[in-house]
């Protein structure tokens, strides 16, 4: 199979690439920087915001993967046109020119359940409910993946496009400054945390388990459309903090929560309904964080996420 891969060294980016690695994939790789943590069949420099990516360099792909994207990361401070150009134009863009060439693979790309918005209800949003959320919207993050999602409820061409709606993605290989490192570095450490309430409730799936789940869904001819991705565990913020000292036979005192703020404190409850893609696949995640903590390397995390 060949893989045209547009994003380098982002977490998911990386770990989409090192499993095409050990399937021996043909894979080229297309972004600003060259990958440092996985081997490639051919590297294209360019910066998809100053250049446009000539996309019969992709054509003869068996599937392209867009890992592209800002605005996730609120302490980078990214500006507007980048993050609606990243994770709006530039992929509808492709897709369009796609169209035109009449490429015959597929395509993957990715929302997030930050779309759902400020929500407080405790279930498992549907695609539908998802892409129909009116909820008020914390940010330009998640404004720009609600349009790139509805985008593709409504596209039609003669290839395959999935785009899955992604909960919260763990792995050893995630930048330190994200939660689970975050926390795990700080207990070896010795160091203070700090936290908003810890109330927030979150879905977690494992890297891996989201890789695998990628190329079976691929491997399976899905029919195009929005698919989500529902994570293994349903944790709030403080039971997964608890839950990382309990295991590092720490104990955590509640004075650390509180103590911070966060732009998505208002969506309270985030959950995928993930029914629809396992039917089709037959499989589910299955991992959970308790079996994989040990395997963070706090000193080699360093993913651009």
């Amino acid at each position: 199979m060949h893989v045209s891969l547009i994003g380098t060294n982002g977490f998911l980016s990386e770990s989409i690439a090192l499993a095409c690695n050990d399937n021996c994939f043909e894979l080229s790789v297309f972004g600003r920087r060259e990958p440092r943590r996985h081997a490639y069949t051919s590297f294209h420099a360019i910066d998809l915001i100053e250049e446009h990516l000539d996309c019969k360099k992709l054509v003869r792909s068996d599937l392209i993967i867009y890992t592209a994207g800002a605005g996730i990361q609120s302490n980078l401070k990214e500006g507007l046109d980048l993050i609606y150009n990243l994770n709006v134009v530039v992929p509808v863009q492709i897709c369009n020119r796609l169209k035109e060439l009449a490429y015959k693979g597929a395509f993957v790309s990715f929302g997030s359940y930050f779309e759902i918005g400020e929500n407080a209800s405790d279930k498992a949003y549907t695609e539908i409910d998802v892409l129909n959320s009116q909820f008020k919207a914390p940010n330009d993050y998640v404004i720009s993946k609600r349009m790139l999602s509805r985008f593709f409820s409504s596209f039609s061409t003669e290839f395959t496009f999935l785009h899955f709606i992604l909960p919260t993605i763990y792995g050893e290989r995630e930048s330190n400054h994200r939660l689970i490192p975050y926390t795990l570095n700080a207990i070896e450490r010795n160091i203070d945390l700090s936290f908003t309430s810890g109330m927030q409730i979150r879905q977690y799936i494992y890297i891996s388990d989201l890789v695998n789940i990628l190329f079976r869904a691929v491997s399976a001819n899905l029919t195009s459309g929005v698919y989500n991705v529902a994570g293994a565990e349903e944790l709030s913020v403080k039971q997964l903090v608890s839950m990382l000292f309990e295991l590092k036979g720490r104990s955590v005192t509640n004075n650390v929560f509180g103590k911070a703020e966060r732009l998505d404190v208002g969506m309270k409850i985030l959950k995928l309904d993930g029914k629809k893609l396992q039917r089709r696949i037959g499989h589910e995640p299955k991992t959970k964080i308790s079996q994989v903590y040990n395997k963070y390397n706090l000193s080699d995390n360093g993913s651009d996420n």
